[in-house]
């Protein structure tokens, strides 16, 4: 009794099931504009686009890293090891900048002087993926063909490792290796250029600091010429010493003459040679005089002299020592250019795709019913809400 219940009972409930799940999607169809507008039309245009239209796009990716030729004292994980033996070392900033420039204008104006990067994306693929396909006049300038690129190609810089990596779509696969690798070529001429830059700076620099030391030690130099000429002076220094001995001479002979003279006095006062030794101390005593003024009297004097001789020889040591500085730098400078100071390693060339990575068929498909249903139930609540209302 029970089977038979359920045997009878199974088939009651399926069938209405069905009916009424077919009878849905046929009232959908048939009465239901919203349903037809924004979900079946837009997913059979996206089935028909994306499964007979659209044209297969393929992938060109590589990968490399910006080094810089010096020490490290911290050396990250990865490739930063491999690297820490060589004494290069990553240099982040300047992975910023060739990341930069790769994406720019600069770049794409360069590529093209040697493979025909517009050509590429103007004549092939499907009508909505190529650029201006329409052949729409104000679509056609380089400002739109630039926005048009910059969705094909892309840059990445991992931070922490400092890999960057470069990845071209087009409709061929060679044409997307050619791209890339013309890319990688003029990011490599970057570096070269700022290599180049940064070593003639280096040495300009030099060789001004060395200029203006040559120019003090002529100026110091030619200052202390024209003093020793006007004044008459070669060293003051030894002058000043020769000056010290002859007067110090000159008081030991005083001294011995005054003695004399004592002597000659207290033994016979009547001495015809008092006074000639008394002329020999008033002598004395004139030159010492004159001796003494010229060590210590005006401006003229070897102490007046001093000062202002010692301040030009002070000046002419430190010019010396700072033309010394500055062949030392330049020698430096020059050694240090002739050493690379960044490196572009490539570690993955361009590869040939033999796989369409865009478009994503299938999922673009499902995207298209499924955000069109989303706005259908959107629209479809909003009318209902109206309706209540107006109720």
């Amino acid at each position: 009794m029970s089977e038979q219940v359920t045997n009878t009972s199974s088939p009651s409930f399926r069938q209405p099931e069905k009916k009424s799940t077919s009878s849905w999607l046929k009232r959908k169809l048939k009465h239901d504009r919203l349903f037809l507008l924004f979900v079946v039309l837009p997913t059979i245009i996206s089935l028909i686009y994306f499964g007979l239209i659209a044209s297969n796009q393929y992938m060109s990716q590589s990968t490399f890293v910006v080094r810089s030729a010096k020490n490290q004292n911290s050396v990250d994980n990865g490739l930063g090891v491999l690297f820490q033996g060589l004494g290069v070392s990553r240099s982040q900033d300047d992975a910023y900048a060739v990341q930069s420039y790769i994406g720019s204008r600069s770049a794409l104006n360069a590529i093209s002087q040697s493979v025909p990067v517009r050509s590429y994306y103007e004549k092939n693929g499907d009508l909505w993926s190529r650029f201006n396909g329409f052949r729409l006049p104000f679509w056609n300038s380089e400002e739109a063909f630039y926005q048009y690129y910059s969705k094909q190609m892309n840059i990445a810089l991992d931070p922490v490792s400092g890999i960057s990596t470069l990845s071209v779509w087009s409709f061929k696969p060679e044409q997307s290796q050619q791209i890339n690798q013309a890319l990688l070529d003029k990011a490599e001429q970057l570096v070269n250029q700022i290599n180049d830059r940064a070593q003639k700076d280096t040495i300009a620099y030099a060789m001004d600091n060395l200029r203006t030391a040559q120019d003090m030690v002529i100026d110091s130099s030619t200052k202390l010429k024209q003093y020793r000429v006007s004044n008459r002076v070669l060293d003051l220094k030894e002058q000043s010493g020769v000056q010290m001995s002859l007067l110090a001479n000159l008081q030991s002979e005083l001294i011995s003459v005054q003695t004399q003279l004592d002597q000659v006095k207290a033994l016979t006062p009547e001495n015809p040679q008092i006074s000639g030794l008394k002329t020999r101390e008033k002598s004395l005593k004139r030159e010492i005089a004159r001796q003494m003024e010229l060590m210590t009297g005006d401006d003229k004097s070897i102490a007046g002299q001093a000062a202002e001789y010692q301040q030009l020889i002070l000046q002419n040591t430190l010019a010396e020592k700072q033309l010394a500085a500055a062949i030392t730098a330049l020698e430096s400078a020059k050694a240090e250019a002739g050493r690379q100071q960044l490196y572009l390693e490539v570690l993955s060339t361009p590869h040939l795709s033999d796989y369409a990575q865009r478009p994503t068929r299938l999922y673009h498909i499902l995207a298209t019913f499924f955000i069109g249903f989303l706005i259908y139930g959107i629209l479809k609540l909003m009318i209902a809400s109206i309706r209540e209302h107006r109720n």
